[in-house]
């Protein structure tokens, strides 16, 4: 059998690298679904080509879901800690992919177990077949092959089929079905992002698109899990690995300009609301390798304000609550409060800045500008204004005004360093 036009069909559909998975594997996957169709190989290449449905099921025969509770243990030691001082806002953590459920109800069990009263953890796969036997919560003795924490025990009974999980855990996970390459995530950004043995399976072309994924969904200074053999230069532009034995966990720190100014390596669809918005088959729209216009990424840093000015914000709106709108995706409602506070407080770099993003993020490209520029007036060194402004000068086609704001960038992160 030739698998070369299979593997690359598999390659658009999930990012995947043809010798990432053992060629039996495929074969035996395609021989299975061309028993079930009836199809010769010919025939059923056919087939495939012709639409998202079979696709479908050949993805599903060959997504293997390999995972128990608690796995590795250190991960989720370190997650416990990390919960246990965070029990005042809302506590937010990915699993993506989630297979079967194990790990996204094991992180839930974890917060449960720090204490946290307010927290949300979503779990994505691209597997329908997975995600069904998620939402049941009964599994048998092969998803225990480390030993359950102490504070996890009583939310398990024996059934017929082996151990159920009590509903007061099914009902803080929230599952969604997507391509997580796709940007099929959940809308807003987490502290928490479980990604493991994922990466292992990619391309190099779909690894750097999805480490510019998770890094956007990461809120600044939260933590990313990765498998342990995961900690890939790919990520050395924004994360420091932590240093603890055996959590293989990153830390998102602040962006290098260098970082800032490469261009995108892929285009994503985000969804709008809580709910993963799925395209006709969110596994089979060949992602995208280059996109013109840099994604619109939040402050990653406080800039000083003049002291009358925070005084006035402290007893009103602040930016804090602007950037909590914003990421939920009431773009409109930030907008509004942002320029309420501009003219309650008076001009402020960050809050210009701030409007820049969000006219960006609206598609409003000229009020972009002249928002990030405003910000330069007041602080000619405002890192993330420069950048901004400078790509999307280049995107209009501005290229020398675009260098002369990209060498601007540059030097101001050397005053930074030196300073």
């Amino acid at each position: 059998m030739n698998l070369d036009p299979f593997h690359k069909i598999l390659n658009r559909a999930m990012g995947l690298a043809p010798d990432s998975l053992a060629r039996s594997g495929v074969k035996l996957a395609l021989k299975a679904r061309m028993r079930e169709t009836g199809c010769d190989e010919k025939q059923y290449l056919a087939l495939l080509r012709s639409g998202d449905n079979e696709l479908s099921e050949l993805v599903e025969e060959i997504v293997v879901p390999e995972t128990w509770f608690f796995r590795d243990s250190k991960p989720f030691e370190l997650l416990f800690e990390t919960a246990a001082g965070k029990k005042n806002n809302e506590f937010r953590v990915l699993s993506a992919p989630c297979s079967t459920g194990e790990e996204p109800y094991s992180i839930a069990m974890t917060l449960m177990g720090a204490g946290l009263k307010e927290f949300r953890v979503d779990g994505v796969d691209i597997s329908e077949r997975a995600l069904l036997k998620a939402r049941s919560g009964i599994y048998t003795e092969n998803s225990f092959r480390t030993e359950i924490p102490f504070y996890a025990e009583r939310w398990f009974s024996k059934c017929a089929q082996g151990r159920r999980l009590a509903q007061d855990v099914l009902d803080v996970v929230r599952f969604h079905a997507g391509n997580i390459l796709e940007g099929c995530l959940p809308h807003g950004r987490y502290d928490v992002i479980f990604c493991r043995n994922l990466l292992i399976y990619l391309d190099d072309g779909s690894r750097k698109c999805l480490a510019e994924l998770l890094n956007e969904k990461l809120k600044d200074d939260g933590l990313l899990f990765v498998g342990h053999a995961e900690i890939l230069p790919i990520f050395n532009d924004w994360f420091t690995p932590v240093r603890k034995q055996g959590t293989f966990a990153l830390r998102k720190g602040k962006r290098k300009v260098a970082a800032l100014l490469k261009p995108p390596v892929c285009t994503r669809h985000e969804s709008s609301g809580d709910d993963v918005q799925k395209p006709q088959h969110a596994a089979h729209r060949p992602f995208k390798a280059v996109s013109p216009l840099k994604p619109v990424v939040l402050p990653r840093k406080e800039h000083k304000v003049p002291r009358e000015n925070e005084e006035k914000r402290s007893s009103g709106l602040s930016v804090h609550e602007i950037k909590k709108l914003a990421d939920r995706g009431k773009t409109v409602e930030a907008l509004d409060m942002c320029e309420r506070v501009l003219r309650e407080s008076g001009p402020d770099s960050e809050l210009f800045h701030l409007c820049g993003l969000l006219h960006e993020s609206a598609g409003n490209i000229s009020m972009a500008e002249e928002c990030y520029g405003k910000a330069l007036y007041l602080e000619p060194d405002h890192m993330e204004s420069l950048v901004h402004l400078a790509l999307l000068l280049e995107n209009r086609g501005d290229s020398r005004k675009a260098e002369i704001m990209r060498n601007r960038a540059r030097r101001a992160e050397k005053r930074n360093e030196a300073g």
